[in-house]
Protein backbone atom coordinates (compact mmCIF):
# COMPACT_ATOMS: atom_id res chain seq x y z
CA UNK A 1 0.00 0.00 0.00
CA UNK A 2 1.22 3.25 -0.81
CA UNK A 3 0.42 6.79 0.74
CA UNK A 4 0.79 9.94 -0.92
CA UNK A 5 2.10 12.04 0.96
CA UNK A 6 2.81 15.24 -1.07
CA UNK A 7 -0.26 17.95 -0.95
CA UNK A 8 0.15 18.69 -4.87
CA UNK A 9 -0.25 15.14 -5.87
CA UNK A 10 -2.88 14.46 -3.18
CA UNK A 11 -4.80 17.87 -4.84
CA UNK A 12 -4.27 16.14 -8.32
CA UNK A 13 -5.33 12.35 -7.51
CA UNK A 14 -8.41 13.93 -5.32
CA UNK A 15 -9.44 17.00 -7.28
CA UNK A 16 -8.12 17.96 -10.50
CA UNK A 17 -7.62 14.61 -11.88
CA UNK A 18 -11.03 13.75 -11.19
CA UNK A 19 -13.43 17.00 -11.48
CA UNK A 20 -10.88 18.00 -14.78
CA UNK A 21 -13.98 18.47 -17.27
CA UNK A 22 -15.56 21.29 -15.18
CA UNK A 23 -12.53 22.54 -14.24
CA UNK A 24 -11.41 23.19 -17.99
CA UNK A 25 -14.98 24.30 -18.64
CA UNK A 26 -14.18 27.60 -16.44
CA UNK A 27 -16.00 26.02 -13.57
CA UNK A 28 -13.79 26.19 -11.04
CA UNK A 29 -15.64 28.06 -8.19
CA UNK A 30 -18.42 25.20 -7.96
CA UNK A 31 -15.60 22.63 -8.24
CA UNK A 32 -13.92 24.54 -4.87
CA UNK A 33 -17.26 24.52 -3.01
CA UNK A 34 -18.23 21.24 -3.35
CA UNK A 35 -14.85 19.71 -2.44
CA UNK A 36 -13.56 22.01 0.41
CA UNK A 37 -14.09 19.64 2.96
CA UNK A 38 -12.32 17.34 1.42
CA UNK A 39 -9.51 19.44 0.53
CA UNK A 40 -9.46 20.77 4.27
CA UNK A 41 -9.54 17.02 5.68
CA UNK A 42 -7.48 15.24 3.22
CA UNK A 43 -4.75 17.38 1.99
CA UNK A 44 -4.23 20.68 4.79
CA UNK A 45 -4.77 18.02 7.96
CA UNK A 46 -2.57 15.49 6.97
CA UNK A 47 0.36 18.17 5.87
CA UNK A 48 -0.18 19.85 8.93
CA UNK A 49 0.07 17.09 11.16
CA UNK A 50 3.40 16.29 8.98
CA UNK A 51 4.65 19.62 9.42
CA UNK A 52 3.97 19.60 13.39
CA UNK A 53 5.94 16.22 13.87
CA UNK A 54 8.91 17.71 11.81
CA UNK A 55 9.26 20.50 13.70
CA UNK A 56 8.84 18.51 17.18
CA UNK A 57 12.56 16.66 15.47
CA UNK A 58 13.78 19.33 14.29
CA UNK A 59 12.97 23.22 15.80
CA UNK A 60 11.25 22.18 18.93
CA UNK A 61 12.85 22.84 22.34
CA UNK A 62 13.20 20.01 24.79
CA UNK A 63 11.59 22.20 27.66
CA UNK A 64 8.33 21.75 25.47
CA UNK A 65 8.39 18.22 24.89
CA UNK A 66 9.84 17.17 28.07
CA UNK A 67 12.70 15.91 26.65
CA UNK A 68 15.09 15.32 23.75
CA UNK A 69 12.86 13.54 20.99
CA UNK A 70 14.37 10.39 19.69
CA UNK A 71 11.14 9.63 17.49
CA UNK A 72 8.03 11.57 16.72
CA UNK A 73 4.64 9.60 15.13
CA UNK A 74 1.33 9.22 14.76
CA UNK A 75 -0.24 6.29 16.77
CA UNK A 76 -3.66 4.74 18.26
CA UNK A 77 -4.41 4.52 21.71
CA UNK A 78 -7.31 1.62 22.29
CA UNK A 79 -9.92 2.79 24.48
CA UNK A 80 -11.97 0.40 26.54
CA UNK A 81 -14.00 3.06 27.91
CA UNK A 82 -15.41 4.07 24.16
CA UNK A 83 -15.32 0.97 22.76
CA UNK A 84 -12.93 2.57 20.25
CA UNK A 85 -9.34 3.56 18.98
CA UNK A 86 -7.99 7.27 19.41
CA UNK A 87 -6.37 8.50 16.85
CA UNK A 88 -2.80 10.72 18.34
CA UNK A 89 -1.07 13.09 15.36
CA UNK A 90 1.99 13.08 17.59
CA UNK A 91 3.39 10.69 19.96
CA UNK A 92 7.01 12.25 21.17
CA UNK A 93 9.34 9.62 22.49
CA UNK A 94 13.16 9.51 23.91
CA UNK A 95 14.48 6.74 22.04
CA UNK A 96 14.20 6.21 18.11
CA UNK A 97 13.34 2.80 18.84
CA UNK A 98 10.17 4.16 20.61
CA UNK A 99 11.36 4.19 23.98
CA UNK A 100 9.96 6.02 27.11
CA UNK A 101 6.55 9.29 26.05
CA UNK A 102 7.56 12.33 26.91
CA UNK A 103 4.72 14.34 24.83
CA UNK A 104 1.46 13.73 23.02
CA UNK A 105 -0.32 16.00 20.67
CA UNK A 106 -2.86 17.03 18.40
CA UNK A 107 -3.04 18.82 14.88
CA UNK A 108 -6.13 20.89 13.72
CA UNK A 109 -5.55 22.46 10.90
CA UNK A 110 -9.37 23.30 10.43
CA UNK A 111 -10.23 27.33 10.02
CA UNK A 112 -11.74 27.40 14.29
CA UNK A 113 -9.76 28.44 16.86
CA UNK A 114 -9.00 24.99 19.14
CA UNK A 115 -10.73 24.70 22.33
CA UNK A 116 -10.96 23.22 25.44
CA UNK A 117 -12.52 19.90 24.20
CA UNK A 118 -9.09 19.11 22.63
CA UNK A 119 -7.10 19.45 26.07
CA UNK A 120 -9.75 17.58 27.52
CA UNK A 121 -9.61 14.65 25.54
CA UNK A 122 -5.52 14.90 25.16
CA UNK A 123 -5.80 14.27 28.78
CA UNK A 124 -7.94 11.17 28.53
CA UNK A 125 -5.90 9.61 26.19
CA UNK A 126 -2.99 10.61 28.03
CA UNK A 127 -4.47 8.30 31.09
CA UNK A 128 -4.65 5.41 28.44
CA UNK A 129 -1.04 5.11 27.61
CA UNK A 130 0.85 1.91 28.30
CA UNK A 131 2.25 2.63 31.72
CA UNK A 132 5.38 0.76 30.79
CA UNK A 133 6.12 3.43 28.61
CA UNK A 134 5.47 6.12 30.70
CA UNK A 135 7.54 7.46 33.61
CA UNK A 136 5.68 10.63 34.24
CA UNK A 137 2.48 12.27 32.54
CA UNK A 138 3.42 13.31 28.94
CA UNK A 139 3.29 16.98 28.29
CA UNK A 140 0.12 18.09 26.37
CA UNK A 141 0.88 19.72 22.76
CA UNK A 142 -1.97 21.55 21.18
CA UNK A 143 -0.96 22.67 17.48
CA UNK A 144 -3.32 24.75 15.93
CA UNK A 145 -3.14 26.46 12.49
CA UNK A 146 -6.19 29.12 13.74
CA UNK A 147 -5.39 29.69 16.98
CA UNK A 148 -6.84 29.13 20.29
CA UNK A 149 -10.37 29.88 21.93
CA UNK A 150 -9.27 32.36 24.83
CA UNK A 151 -10.62 29.18 27.67
CA UNK A 152 -8.07 27.34 26.06
CA UNK A 153 -5.23 29.84 26.35
CA UNK A 154 -5.92 31.03 29.81
CA UNK A 155 -5.92 27.20 31.16
CA UNK A 156 -2.65 26.28 29.24
CA UNK A 157 -1.20 29.58 30.80
CA UNK A 158 -1.50 28.64 33.79
CA UNK A 159 -0.66 24.51 33.86
CA UNK A 160 3.41 23.95 32.78
CA UNK A 161 2.00 20.66 31.56
CA UNK A 162 0.44 21.83 28.41
CA UNK A 163 1.97 23.58 25.35
CA UNK A 164 0.25 26.20 22.57
CA UNK A 165 1.78 25.90 19.22
CA UNK A 166 0.48 28.35 16.84
CA UNK A 167 1.60 29.46 13.06
CA UNK A 168 3.76 31.78 14.67
CA UNK A 169 5.36 29.46 17.22
CA UNK A 170 5.97 26.29 14.28
CA UNK A 171 7.59 29.32 12.57
CA UNK A 172 9.66 30.30 15.13
CA UNK A 173 10.71 27.47 16.98
CA UNK A 174 11.26 26.18 20.83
Amino acid sequence: MFRITEPVVRLHRLITGRYEPELVAGRAARVWARTAETVAARIYGPHFEDVTRRWCLEHAGDGTLGGPPGSVRPTEIPCPEHRDRHELDIVVADDPAGGRITAIGEAKATGTAMDVRELRRLEHVRGLLPSARVDRPPRLLLFGRSGFSPELAAEAAARPDVELIGLERLYRGS
